[in-house]
C-alpha cells in the first residue's frame, strides 16, 4: 500500500525530513504530492490537500501521512495495511480521542469509496471531524495509530520527545502528533 504525503511550501523541511526517515527506518518510500497552494486558509487547506491525494490515488487505498505523524518501528506500513484489510472498511483512523481538546486525527488509510464519502469543499471544520459527525459507522478505528495532540493535564501542551516517550503505547506503529519531530532518530 502506498504511503502518501502532500507537501506544502510551508512544510518542505519537515516533509523532506520525514520522507528520509521513513526510507532509513525500513525502506518505506513515501509518495510526495506537491500541494497546489490553491487553498491557504485553515481548515480548508488541509481538506484540499486530502482531495489532492484522492485526485492522484483515486480509489486505491493509501496511508495518509502528515509531517507530525512519525512511524515508530520497522514494518509500520505493513502493520497498518494488514489491520486495514482485516477491519474491512474504506477508512481507518486512530481509535484515540481526547475530548474536549481533540476528538479525532486524520492519519490513517483512505481507500475504496473514501473519495466519494468525503466531499470536497468542507470549509467549517477538518475532514476528520466531519467524518466522525457524518459517516462514523463507515470508519474503522485502530490503536496501531496513536493520536494525541499533547499533555491534556497542562492545557494540551504539545508533546516533547524524548521527554514524553513513556506515553507511547508499545503496540503503536505510528504516532501523531509529534509537532517538533522529536521521535525522528
Amino acid at each position: 500500500m502506498q504511503v502518501v504525503i502532500v507537501k506544502a511550501k510551508s512544510q518542505v523541511k519537515e516533509v523532506d525530513r520525514l520522507v528520509k526517515y521513513c526510507k532509513r527506518l525500513d525502506g518505506t518510500i513515501v509518495k510526495i504530492i506537491q500541494n497546489d497552494e490553491k487553498v491557504t486558509s485553515y481548515p480548508e487547506r488541509n481538506n484540499h490537500a486530502l482531495q489532492q491525494a484522492f485526485a492522484v490515488m483515486g480509489s486505491k487505498p493509501f496511508i495518509w501521512m502528515e509531517p507530525d505523524s512519525i512511524p515508530l518501528k520497522k514494518g509500520w506500513a505493513s502493520s497498518i495495511e494488514k489491520e486495514y484489510y482485516s477491519l474491512g472498511k474504506d477508512i481507518m483512523i486512530s481509535s484515540d480521542t481526547h475530548p474536549p481538546h481533540d476528538l479525532v486525527g486524520g492519519i490513517g488509510v483512505y481507500g475504496g469509496l473514501a473519495e466519494k464519502l468525503i466531499p470536497a469543499g468542507i470549509s467549517n471544520e477538518g475532514w476528520d471531524g466531519w467524518m466522525i459527525k457524518n459517516i462514523k459507522p463507515l470508519i474503522s478505528f485502530t490503536p496501531l495509530i496513536q493520536h494525541s495532540y499533547g499533555d491534556y493535564s497542562r492545557g494540551c501542551q504539545p508533546h516533547m520527545f524524548p521527554r514524553d516517550s513513556r506515553m507511547i503505547r508499545s503496540n503503536s506503529v505510528i504516532f501523531h502528533r509529534d509537532k517538533f519531530q522529536g521521535l525522528i532518530v
